[in-house]
């Protein structure tokens, strides 16, 4: 689809949805329309993880939990449960098997040969004032996105987003050019691509120059946790957390030290929240948003629990310190809003991109099953490969592969692209499976070879593997990635004038948040979503 073809695409949607969802002109704007509209994607927050510390908040998180309606049984309804899926499934209010980002990274078949590349790869674009880096952008989300139905709608609306990755700053936005900037960490700086603007503001350059002078010096990560308060989180110091060796706080730099230095040190730890909320104030002030009657966006995206949750378990010491550091935090970021934009006209919509498995350690301790594939696995997938590959037939190797996959004791299915792409889905995990299929872009252990695979539940492993599969092996820490519930239960709260607060058990899906997001800012959206608006949400607006 060319850029002219995906233009005339996006005005035929917002044609028809007007037809059903009118949106009324700026200058008759509802009321109870909020002036601005914070969506708080914190990545990996499990949805548990806010009950099980819930009387120990008392901050933002006691504030969305007291004042939001709170969907307790809301998930993912896709399998591949990683960080770019689940954004763009929630700007775009469809699963990936129809927005195409399937995962983080993926292949691509070009000229006869494989290609790894990610999901905000553009060669077109460049980073601002970084040239040398490779250009990101949104180029290859093939649907539009709330952004956009919001800038159409609304063009004096201003959007804003901010993320400790790129691709949690990116796929929020959508096609949309706003002030996206996500934090770079070869050099600890947030950038911009030239896909958004060709120059940095000076608020930004002046930001960017303040934080370092903080920063840049040893840091130090010590715990806020009360000693009382230890036992409600794991033991500390289990030989596979973090990277083996430092497991306990205090956690500096000085100490564990990464090849890659400091900046890559800082970004796995909760400060990397501190100045991704910092910047986020600083855009509300610099770019006055919420400040008239025209609706701004702002996405932010906290990376935090996401880095803190891969190396030490979301059950840890070190996530229990970080939950609380961010409860603070938001806590002030609210106030920051009250008196900014003013109580009553904003409104924030929080959720996450995915959950994550318990340290496999912890599971076994309580009885349960857990496995961390090994170097001896790769050597059996490896030789079930080169087996199958003896047959001049593709389909009949890929068969012969899914049926040897079927055999192993950590697998729990496994299926052809043949049977994902045509026929009837023989359960629901199929389905899921299903949902984050886009044909060319193939994400998987077994993709290139016409394969999909689910493992049992307990089974660490990461997604997506280069040639040398070095990435394939978690020796320490967990992962997310998979179709079952510890990976797809999120938490869904939305908080602001007209809202009704309170626990709500009812079934929502994330391909949900978009429209609801549309509806509460009365802005039309494509008729053909597989979301829609959460009535308890928007029903009494």
């Amino acid at each position: 689809m060319n850029l002219r073809q995906y233009a005339m695409l996006v005005v035929s949607w917002l044609l028809a949805a007007c037809a059903r969802n009118p949106v009324p002109r700026e200058n008759e704007a509802p009321a109870d329309r909020p002036r601005l509209v914070v969506l708080l994607v914190v990545d990996q927050l499990r949805s548990d993880l806010l009950d099980k510390y819930g009387d120990l908040y008392s901050g933002g998180l006691k504030r969305l939990r007291e004042d939001g309606h709170f969907y307790t049984n809301a998930t993912h309804d896709h399998s591949v449960t990683e960080t770019a899926g689940g954004h763009a499934t929630l700007s775009t209010g469809v699963y990936p098997s129809r927005h195409a980002v399937v995962s983080d990274e993926w292949f691509e078949l070009h000229d006869g040969k494989w290609v790894y590349t990610s999901n905000v790869d553009d060669p077109d674009a460049r980073i601002v004032g970084h040239p040398d880096l490779p250009g990101r952008s949104p180029r290859k989300l093939m649907r539009s996105g709330l952004g956009e139905w919001l800038t159409t709608a609304s063009p004096r609306s201003i959007i804003a987003s901010v993320s400790g990755k790129d691709r949690g700053a990116i796929q929020p936005a959508a096609h949309a050019k706003g002030y996206v900037y996500w934090f770079e960490r070869t050099f600890g700086r947030f950038v911009t691509s030239t896909y958004y603007r060709n120059a940095d503001p000076a608020w930004i350059t002046s930001f960017n120059d303040d934080m370092q002078q903080r920063y840049r010096a040893d840091t130090l990560w010590t715990s806020l946790v009360p000693r009382s308060l230890l036992a409600r989180a794991d033991r500390d110091s289990i030989p596979t957390e973090g990277d083996g060796i430092h497991t306990a706080f205090p956690h500096r730099y000085s100490l564990e030290r990464l090849p890659s230095g400091f900046w890559y040190w800082f970004s796995n730890i909760p400060d990397l929240d501190l100045v991704t909320f910092d910047l986020a104030r600083s855009m509300v002030t610099n770019l006055r948003l919420g400040r008239d009657d025209a609706p701004d966006f702002l996405n932010i995206s906290a990376s935090s629990t996401d880095r803190v949750g891969h190396a030490y378990g979301p059950d840890s010491r070190e996530q229990l310190d970080n939950l609380l550091r961010l409860d603070r935090e938001l806590g002030s970021f609210f106030d920051f809003l009250d008196r900014s934009v003013g109580k009553g006209k904003w409104t924030i919509m929080l959720t996450a991109d995915h959950g994550i498995l318990d340290l496999p350690e912890d599971i076994r301790a309580r009885g349960g099953f857990a496995y961390r594939i090994t170097a001896r696995d790769r050597a059996v997938f490896d030789s079930l490969r080169r087996i199958a590959r003896g047959s001049s037939d593709p389909k009949a190797a890929a068969i012969r592969l899914r049926d040897d996959l079927k055999k192993l004791p950590i697998v729990a299915d496994a299926w052809t692209h043949e049977q994902l792409d045509s026929g009837q889905p023989a359960d629901s995990f199929e389905v899921l499976e299903r949902r984050s299929r886009w044909p060319g872009r193939e994400d998987g252990i077994f993709s290139r070879d016409g394969v999909e695979v689910r493992f049992l539940p307990g089974v660490v492993y990461s997604q997506t593997t280069v040639d040398s599969m070095s990435v394939f092996f978690r020796p320490h820490g967990t992962n997310h990635g998979s179709p079952y519930y510890y990976d797809r239960h999120v938490p869904m709260i939305f908080m602001g004038p007209g809202i009704k607060p309170g626990r709500d058990a009812s079934r929502a899906r994330t391909i949900d948040f978009a429209p609801t997001f549309a509806a509460i800012l009365r802005i039309p959206y494509p008729p053909d979503l597989d979301g829609k608006p959460l009535q308890a949400v928007v029903s009494h607006r």
